[in-house]
């Protein structure tokens, strides 16, 4: 009994070192950043046919490492967005996935490359049908009504954060989420 309290004395250092314990305030942080890392250059008036290319990041301090999921979806103004206030994702489907391991207290950050392929504007309505995000294209029936008082066709292209529960096994909606407002032009 004596040498293994020893041992366990010996090891805890080390034991220290591999296995973080939470301490403080635990969050994690999602992020879009424009195509030259910087706020100011995130898309706003999208064209139909012209990529756009922005950065998606999250950052984990959740005081050790977790699995991550993000869903990207698109909606018009009519569609909810997530509620922080409830805690519960959007029902807006997800058009794309993305999977992370990340060790606490480290970045993760990939490219989110969009671009609308077909767009009608008829009687005051446009329609987008069809939209690429990272090279995949989905089919998409979003309508929105023509915005006098912002003088646009406004989406929103937005990034669910959903975090692996180990205790239930599940992914959940870790409430929070990043939002790109989109001008449609022709």
């Amino acid at each position: 009994m004596v040498g293994l309290i020893g041992v366990l004395l010996f090891a805890s250092p080390t034991i220290g070192i591999l296995v973080n314990s939470p301490v403080g305030e635990q969050f994690s942080g999602l992020y879009i950043l424009g195509p030259n890392h910087k706020l100011q250059d995130i898309p706003f008036n999208i064209k139909v046919g012209v990529p756009y290319s922005v950065y998606l990041g999250l950052h984990n301090e959740m005081g050790s490492s977790s699995y991550y999921t993000c869903f990207v979806k698109i909606r018009n103004e009519t569609d909810l967005l997530p509620n922080a206030t409830l805690g519960t994702s959007s029902t807006v489907p997800k058009l794309y996935e993305y999977n992370s391991f990340i060790a606490n207290r480290e970045n993760w950050e990939k490219p989110l490359t969009f671009q609308v392929n077909e767009l009608t504007i008829t009687n005051g309505a446009s329609r987008i049908s069809s939209i690429t995000i990272n090279g995949l294209i989905y089919s998409v029936n979003k309508e929105s009504e023509w915005s006098s008082d912002k003088t646009g066709y406004y989406y929103n292209l937005f990034v669910e954060l959903w975090i692996y529960n180990s205790t239930f096994g599940v992914s959940q909606y870790h409430n929070r989420y990043v939002n790109l407002i989109l001008n449609m032009t022709q």
